[in-house]
């Protein structure tokens, strides 16, 4: 497999800007299928690092390693965003396949494919697309109109592992330091914008991405490193700290009574080793208890996140198993399982802990999270479904229905009053606060009438109670929120291992297959594979129909054609798909879901980012522009193409021979060998070959190896489009 390469800085940005004029459009994802919030909705929520517009956001994976990937998911609606878990072993060999999502998930994927530099990058490159998204003059149309940043700001919540050494170590150290300081790396950046791009190099930008971490320990590390781990980040880097549990953490008999027992998912193995070597709930809960208060001392706090996959046995049907034993589990039945370790660890803390939350999350079950009082609540198996980022802003529309119904206009006074309990919550937390009880007793008759007749004006009820007593309304709010969010668990979570939508029996349904092979110009048009790709490495490009014979030809050293009848090329459809392969994995969930046997990202069109890209080992079969010359490898075999369309002329050269082609009407006119033996070569390559350069490479459709275009209007104005765009 070849490696992931990163897009250059100065291509994204033109290409945002030019897609958006063009198609109305970010990397692929229409502006229908972004996120607009109504102003009168707040869905703000406090989060270690600050206060972001939305709860919601990509979990650490495969939504969070490259620039493009980041702003999707931002325009999408999150404004919580886990970047993607960087360790010091940044040149891993990942199972091939590496992500199963037919219905419940399973990957054997599970640390950043990028080196640790170049993932410093990639968020700083997000950081900085962000910021122009929101106030360049470029971008200010959709600024203005949407209103990204009410409410609140995005927040970026950086993730590392594995083990206390190589967070220690001078590669990932560095990198979080980079972190709290990345002036360097954006001015790195705004030295690219020049030229027609000058005018976003004065964007102003953040003097931190981030000063928080989720520390995945992943499985195996023992419970005196995960708190060694915690100390250093806290008392040495000066990081808020999530802690990223394991669903083991719940015992090896009360995952097996879920997962197999009430859910009915027998086909799969659970391992005992894994569960006896991972961290104990009893340590977890001892080291909690004394990180809190340490973390406290220094201005800092520490969370909890429930939680990883579930190792499971790895099953052949999906994975290779001689390269991997295990398999990681997430989606439905990881959801039921996470959520009862959540709650059995709140109610038995006897203090109340931020608490972040991703397993199994989807627009169904969102509000629910929510309801329970955590932030961020974050999603990655779903996202990696059909529609991809697009389903994102769903969830927010279901929350917003949720919030009306309770009658209220904001996330935390929606916390406290849709199950009833947020009086019962406020008088909790003001009773474990100097002076508190005083207030409830005083206050009580008041603010449980508001809490049940307008509960929308609780929250403010609260605030203004605090403050005539001198207390912290804010802290209050937020402690109260998250005591709620713990009552209202008591009725959310015992009924999930009910709900049908959780067994095995309800997610047994694959997408539908045709009978009917994929081809390299042939497809139904579907293109579900396109949102189906975290990577944006999948595009649709217009190509010109073409039904023709083709030649095979026959070169001979010193001159000379010799022409028989060759394989014929087709291109009866306009609409096309090609591959990235520069952006491409290999994770196979465009496999997944092609309704056609072939596989999108082995079959379609490929064409690299860079000759770097193009030669790194390992790359498929595909194309390169550099310059005014198209590079091919076909069969292995490097040749070089050579379009003059001015000239109405075209030259291939390739080992052992050159031959001259007429542009239009395209026509072989000459050729030779140029070594001792002849060379046969089918035209229909040539065919091919014009096809990638006009269509892909000098097209009027922006594209990652084709950024900014020389474009003519296509469709209807940004303005337009805009008032179609998806409002709550």
């Amino acid at each position: 497999m070849a490696r992931l390469t990163p897009v250059p800085f100065a291509d994204l940005v033109r290409r945002m800007r030019r897609e958006v004029e063009v198609s109305q459009s970010i990397f692929d994802l229409p502006v229908a299928k972004w996120f607009f919030p109504k102003k009168e909705l707040d869905f703000s929520a406090s989060h270690f690092s600050g206060r972001a517009s939305t709860p919601v956001g990509p979990a650490a994976g495969p939504q969070t390693q490259l620039a493009q990937n980041i702003i999707l998911s931002w325009l999408a609606g999150g404004r919580i965003l886990e970047l993607k878990t960087v360790q010091v072993n940044d040149h891993l060999e990942i199972p091939r396949p590496c992500i199963h999502i037919p219905n419940v998930g399973y990957n054997v994927e599970w640390s950043q494919e990028l080196t640790v530099p170049e993932s410093l990058l990639e968020y700083a490159k997000a950081v900085y697309l962000v910021e122009i998204l929101k106030k360049s003059r470029g971008f200010g149309a959709f600024d203005d109109a949407a209103g990204f940043a009410a409410g609140g700001d995005t927040v970026y919540d950086t993730s590392v592992g594995y083990d206390l050494d190589g967070i220690r170590s001078e590669k990932v150290t560095g990198f979080l330091r980079s972190l709290q300081n990345p002036a360097p790396h954006f001015e790195g950046l705004r030295r690219q914008l020049t030229g027609d791009l000058s005018e976003f190099g004065d964007i102003e930008l953040p003097s931190s991405i981030s000063n928080c971490v989720t520390l995945s320990t992943f499985h195996g590390c023992p419970a005196k490193q995960v708190e060694a781990i915690v100390r250093y980040l806290l008392e040495e880097l000066g990081f808020h700290v999530i802690i990223k549990f394991n669903p083991t953490l719940l015992g090896f008999q009360e995952v097996g009574k879920l997962l197999i027992d009430r859910l009915g998912y027998h086909h799969l193995t659970l391992l005992r080793e894994a569960f006896d070597q991972d961290l104990q709930y009893d340590d977890a809960l001892e080291m909690l208890r004394r990180l809190r208060g340490d973390a406290e001392n220094r201005g800092l706090a520490v969370g909890a996140k429930f939680t990883n996959t579930l190792v499971v046995a790895n099953n052949p049907k999906f994975f290779p198993t001689q390269t991997d034993p295990y398999m990681y589990l997430s989606g439905q039945p990881l959801h039921v399982i996470a959520m009862n370790l959540m709650q059995r660890v709140r109610e038995e803390l006897g203090f109340e802990l931020g608490v972040s939350f991703s397993a199994g999350i989807d627009r169904k079950n969102f509000a629910a999270a929510v309801a329970c009082g955590m932030v961020p609540v974050t999603t990655c198996t779903d996202l990696l479904r059909q529609g991809g980022y697009g389903r994102l802003p769903q969830y927010l529309t279901r929350l917003a229905e949720e919030m009306r119904r309770c009658g209220v206009t904001s996330r935390e006074a929606y916390v406290l009053a849709t199950r009833g309990h947020g009086a019962e919550a406020v008088a909790q937390t003001l009773r474990l606060m100097n002076g508190g009880a005083e207030i409830w007793d005083h206050e009580r008759s008041r603010l449980t009438t508001v809490a049940n007749e307008h509960p929308n004006d609780f929250p403010r009820a609260v605030r203004e109670a605090a403050a005539a007593a001198g207390l912290d309304g804010d802290a209050i709010v937020l402690q109260a929120t998250r005591v709620a969010g713990r009552l209202n668990g008591r009725e959310i979570v015992p009924a999930l291992a009910d709900d049908p939508r959780y067994h095995a029996q309800s997610n047994q349904s694959e997408p539908r297959r045709l009978d009917r092979a994929l081809d390299l110009y042939d497809c139904i048009n579907c293109d579900l594979c396109i949102p189906a790709c975290p990577n944006d490495a999948i595009f649709a490009y217009d190509a010109k129909l073409v039904e023709t014979p083709t030649e095979l030809l026959r070169l001979r050293p010193g001159g000379g054609l010799e022409r028989s009848q060759g394989s014929g090329l087709a291109i009866r459809k306009a609409h096309q798909l090609g591959v990235v392969q520069s952006l491409c994995n290999e994770c196979s969930n465009c496999d997944v879901y092609c309704p056609q046997h072939g596989a999108p990202f082995k079959v379609k069109e490929q064409v690299f980012l860079s000759l770097d890209s193009f030669r790194s080992p390992g790359s498929r079969d595909g194309f390169c522009r550099q310059d005014n010359i198209l590079h091919a490898r076909v069969g292995g075999v490097e040749m070089q193409f050579g379009p003059e369309p001015e000239r109405n002329r075209a030259v291939l050269r390739g080992a052992g021979f050159i031959l001259e082609v007429q542009w239009e009407p395209f026509e072989v006119m000459q050729g030779r060998a140029t070594d001792s033996e002849s060379v046969t070569l089918d035209t229909a390559l040539l065919r091919r070959m014009k096809t990638v350069w006009e269509s892909i490479f000098n097209s009027g459709k922006p594209n990652m190896v084709n950024p900014d275009p020389l474009a003519g209007r296509a469709g209807s104005s940004v303005e337009e489009k805009l008032s179609t765009r998806n409002t709550i």
